[in-house]
């Protein structure tokens, strides 16, 4: 059985593109949400997709920097899925699946191979933070730096969507500090966010 995971790093990334992919190559089950890739935690759809594989399924993912952008996390997981004897396939990178009719060859092309790539998606989230680091003293030093734009705000880019969402969260934060009985797991819910975008935002109104 073929079972797939989908993931992207924030709540306003589509998860189309992935779960398309893995509908093409014949997933029968797809694992999917919006989290960060820089760790393992919090990552409740991942960890069920590894609790759910049985030996000899396929585990399918669109490439390999969705299961972790962290090459000792990365690592850790290949190993969870290898020791439950769980093949995996990469979409992106096919000569993965390649076999040498050796299985011990292959085992070792195949641990060889992801932890290479691991280690490059690693080094290109670095590569990116350094250059972001860069950017932001050089506009710093210009005066021009402002700080990280947030998402939702009631000056958002997106008006119909963020702007909108943005002023419900608000009205929901008002209506429980006048003592609705919500939490702010219910208005992340409501609103298709995670809960720390709502706490971002009732921070930024105190």
């Amino acid at each position: 059985m073929k079972i797939g995971y989908a993931r992207v790093s924030s709540t306003d990334q589509n998860l189309a593109r992935q779960i398309k992919a893995l509908k093409k190559a014949e997933c029968e089950k797809i694992f999917e949400e919006k989290q960060s890739g820089k760790s393992t935690e919090n990552r409740p759809e991942l960890q069920a997709a590894i609790a759910y594989v049985r030996q000899g399924d396929t585990l399918v993912i669109a490439s390999l920097d969705r299961l972790s952008r962290n090459y000792d996390d990365a690592s850790d997981i290949i190993k969870q899925i290898r020791d439950k004897q769980v093949k995996m396939e990469v979409l992106d990178a096919p000569f993965l699946s390649m076999r040498t009719g050796d299985s011990d060859m292959d085992k070792f092309m195949f641990d060889l191979l992801t932890k290479l790539l691991a280690y490059m998606a690693q080094t290109e989230r670095k590569k990116i933070r350094e250059r972001q680091r860069q950017g932001i003293e050089i506009a710093k030093a210009n005066g021009k730096y402002r700080g990280t734009r947030p998402a939702y705000a009631a000056d958002a880019p997106n008006p119909q969507k963020k702007r909108f969402i943005y002023r419900r969260i608000v009205d929901q934060l008002r209506n429980k500090a006048t003592g609705a009985p919500i939490s702010y797991r219910a208005i992340a819910a409501e609103t298709g966010v995670a809960v720390q975008t709502v706490i971002n935002i009732k921070n930024r109104l105190v």
